[in-house]
């Protein structure tokens, strides 16, 4: 599955927006409130739309707080006015693994007035197919189902409370992880989830605990831990291995150097990645068991990711493109950042989406500074703000000592004045202040 076209109308912040979408990747840049996350939630509204035709899933329907609204004054009375209707429609292919495109599909979802629900008629092929694709699996059949799945930018992956606090019992606890793994057994546990945007290390924790315990009980290796060992592997070159304890219920990376790092102890931005990727992988495998080894190289689908950099070293940031590329190949990606390493690794610029300037064709060969200043609207992007402005204040006054030397008398009283004012913020400074001093000296009668 891969979205081709987007549009959106009415939905929070876009009154009508459409967006040519990359096969491969797709990064949307923007400043604050531009509607980076607003793309995405549109993305989710349409892709989700896949999972209608799947009993048990939950799609992303249009949410009333998703209405735009305008804002109307009447004789000083403020009002919003709610926009409808909201419409996301959109335009895909569905194909399989190695096989040619097999449908090109157009859909569409509306929310037409307040107290309504989002409509479904004009998404019924692209539901039907789903339909066809549950009907095989149900069938005993082995169709390539696609992943589907939205990351958003609040995702950091905190350890989950302990179960039994949040249940209060034993017998209570028993049953939740009872559930978990009667759940775990249906076939598309891989779409449970997908457009939460977030989910918890705990349940990535316990599904590869219950993996490793099958390689323990039947003496064999699983083929997909070693998919989600992979995976994590490929996102970083600097680990030898990575292994799950089941004494700990614990992951562990362990590194070239001779470190080993639990998953737990890892920094905010290395388990940020982990996660994901393991989540992804998970959903991979779980879709696609009869893939193997091979599914995460051999499946495809959409997946959303708001702030991709999020956390990351700016080092990470530089690759973190190449790594997903290489790891889920088959995937489409759409993601937003503000890091202009990010923007600057892409291949071509039809892989950027620039919300509030013009796209370029070509990124991959431009600096940091042409990428912060030319796509960003960064000024001065070598030398900090305060910097900047350390240097404007400067020129402005050798500027006006050139202009009015030789100053003395009362002029060069309130130059004085006027130098130690624009001067004192920078009063940390002294080498600045000391400079400008000498020149007001050279430039007086005194």
């Amino acid at each position: 599955m891969k979205l081709n076209e987007l549009n959106i109308k009415n939905f929070r912040g876009f009154e009508d927006r459409g967006f040519l979408l990359h096969p491969q990747f797709n990064l949307v840049i923007g400043e604050n409130a531009s509607g980076k996350t607003t793309l995405l939630e549109a993305a989710a509204v349409a892709v989700g739309s896949w999972l209608l035709g799947f009993q048990g899933t939950e799609s992303r329907n249009i949410r009333t707080r998703d209405v735009r609204y305008v804002v109307d004054d009447a004789e000083g009375r403020i009002r919003h006015l709610p926009q409808f209707p909201v419409v996301i429609s959109a335009s895909g292919e569905i194909g399989g693994m190695d096989e040619p495109v097999t449908e090109h599909v157009r859909w569409r979802r509306e929310l037409t007035g307040p107290n309504k629900k989002t409509t479904q008629g004009d998404v019924s092929h692209l539901k039907a197919l789903a339909r066809g694709y549950e009907g095989d699996l149900l069938a005993g059949q082995r169709p390539v189902l696609p992943v589907i799945r939205y990351f958003g930018a609040g995702r950091l992956w905190q350890t989950a409370r302990p179960m039994s606090r949040l249940q209060g019992s034993e017998t209570s606890l028993r049953d939740e992880l009872d559930n978990w793994l009667e759940k775990l057994r249906s076939p598309i546990f891989g779409y449970l989830s997908s457009m939460d945007k977030g989910n918890s290390s705990a349940d990535l924790l316990r599904w590869m605990v219950e993996e490793r315990r099958f390689e323990i009980d039947e003496e064999r290796e699983s083929s997909h831990l070693r998919a989600l060992y992979g995976a994590i592997q490929s996102m970083m070159p600097e680990l030898e291995s990575v292994s799950v304890n089941v004494r700990l219920r614990e992951l562990l990376l362990r590194y070239v150097d001779g470190r080993t790092i639990a998953f737990s102890e890892l920094s905010d931005g290395y388990r940020n990645v982990v996660a994901m990727v393991a989540d992804l992988a998970i959903k991979i495998v779980m879709l696609n068991p009869h893939l193997a080894k091979d599914a995460l190289l051999k499946t495809p689908g959409v997946v959303l990711i708001d702030e991709l950099d999020l956390h990351l070293h700016p080092k990470w940031q530089r690759r973190i493109v190449e790594d997903l590329r290489r790891t889920f190949p088959k995937i489409q990606f759409i993601c937003t950042t503000h890091s202009p390493f990010i923007v600057q690794s892409l291949r071509s610029g039809e892989e950027l989406i620039v919300l509030d300037g013009q796209p370029t064709m070509g990124v991959a060969n431009l600096s940091i500074r042409e990428v912060a200043q030319g796509l960003m609207g960064v000024d001065e992007s070598e030398t900090s703000e305060r910097y900047g402005e350390m240097k404007d204040t400067a020129r402005a006054l050798l500027e006006e000592i050139e202009a009015k030397k030789p100053l003395a008398g009362e002029a060069l009283a309130q130059f004085e004045k006027k130098l130690a004012e624009a001067t004192g913020p920078y009063a940390d400074n002294p080498a600045y202040q000391a400079f400008l001093e000498m020149k007001l000296a050279f430039g007086s009668d005194e």
